[in-house]
């Protein structure tokens, strides 16, 4: 990821992006030869650092936004913010806390207010036009973040580089000054770390868990929550502390549980209400002999065939079976499933999914078929 200068961004901000450009970005010299007609050394290199992600920001933002390549990397994308913005209350007054290029304020319903505050020149500029450019209202200062003397509401995305920056005891602070905030932590970040009367909140979508949320002060009802922006689960903090499953061996179905459910340990409470029972206590696979009818953020695949993880058994099931395009999903195994599946090198016709995991303690391949 690679940050540009302020000069480079006010250059940026008045520049024409020319179709013709786009092209010769597979031709590096065509391009710099082209610009260098117009723009100096300085400057091409900004362009040409903005046009190779502007695909990515239209993707994301939908919009012609001003950033570089590390804030377009850290910044909400327009799914997870437009989702967030609704758990504002009407007519909220938000201070958007490490405001960056302003992706936490692009979506805010009509009606609410963010006030952009970082302690990076660059950023301020960026979130300023970025908001001119949508035709908003909101508007960023140049202020460290932890002199802001406090309000109703704020929002804070710290730095993840080395470590939280603002560190986690000073965000805490933070939250004594305001009636609710929305802090993003990495996914990761260790939850008994966070106050019990605080909600823990996880955003993603099927195929990753891409945000965790504390929400504090009027937001905090001691809930863990996990969402795909369309389907949310919860459990109260301290029911989910005391649930666990029952761990036997493999049914009929494996089913992997949704990447927010994983992360929260939410697919223990919704598992354990679904009937589902654990293939191994350290892991997130879960078996039943029989589907119930709904079985939401679960994805089931009925059990063809296992064996142990000897290369030739693997071989000789696969064989058994006509494998031949195989998607190996793996868990509590380390192996490398694009060069697994080349060493393996099945020759069959049928289509399956093949899992590398343990079944009580023991290492399994698992050989399933989509339900």
């Amino acid at each position: 990821m690679t940050s540009l200068s302020l000069v480079a961004l006010e250059f940026l901000c008045h520049v024409e992006i020319r179709s013709e450009y786009f092209p010769l970005l597979k031709e590096p010299l065509k391009l710099a030869e082209n610009l260098s007609k117009k723009f100096t050394t300085q400057e091409r290199h900004a362009l040409i650092h903005y046009l190779e992600i502007l695909p990515k920001i239209r993707e994301k933002f939908g919009a012609d936004l001003i950033c570089d390549r590390l804030a377009y990397e850290q910044a909400t994308a327009k799914d997870i913010s437009e989702y967030k913005a609704k758990l504002w209350p009407s007519g909220a007054k938000i201070a958007d806390l490490c405001c960056g290029m302003g992706g936490d304020s692009f979506w805010l319903l009509d009606g609410m207010a963010s006030g952009g505050v970082d302690i990076a020149p660059e950023r301020v500029l960026m979130f300023n036009e970025n908001m001119r450019r949508l035709g908003l209202l909101h508007r960023a200062v140049l202020q460290n973040a932890l002199d802001v003397a406090g309000g109703d509401f704020f929002c804070i995305d710290p730095a993840r580089r080395g470590g939280l920056n603002p560190d986690f005891e000073s965000v805490l602070e933070l939250t004594k000054k305001f009636s609710g905030s929305m802090i993003k932590l990495p996914p990761a970040f260790p939850e008994d770390e966070i106050p019990q009367e605080s909600d823990v909140l996880y955003l993603g979508n099927a195929s990753d868990c891409r945000e965790c949320l504390m929400l504090s002060g009027i937001f905090g009802k001691g809930i863990v929550r996990a969402s795909t922006v369309d389907k949310e689960w919860q459990c109260e903090r301290n029911e989910l502390k005391n649930i666990s499953l029952e761990v036997k061996n493999l049914g009929d179905f494996i089913l992997e549980p949704n990447p927010v459910l994983v992360r929260s340990h939410l697919f223990l409470s919704e598992a354990k209400k679904l009937g589902f029972w654990q293939i191994d206590s350290t892991l997130a696979y879960v078996s039943c002999e029989n589907l119930p009818p709904k079985y939401d953020g679960f994805a089931a695949y009925r059990v063809i065939d296992q064996s142990s993880l000897s290369t030739n058994n693997v071989k000789a099931m696969l064989k058994k079976h006509d494998a031949g395009k195989i998607t190996l999903k793996k868990r509590g195994v380390e192996v490398v499933p694009e060069a697994e599946i080349r060493r393996l090198a099945p020759k069959g016709e049928k289509e399956y999914i093949l899992f590398y995991t343990r079944i009580l303690g023991e290492k399994r391949a698992i050989l399933a078929k989509i339900f």
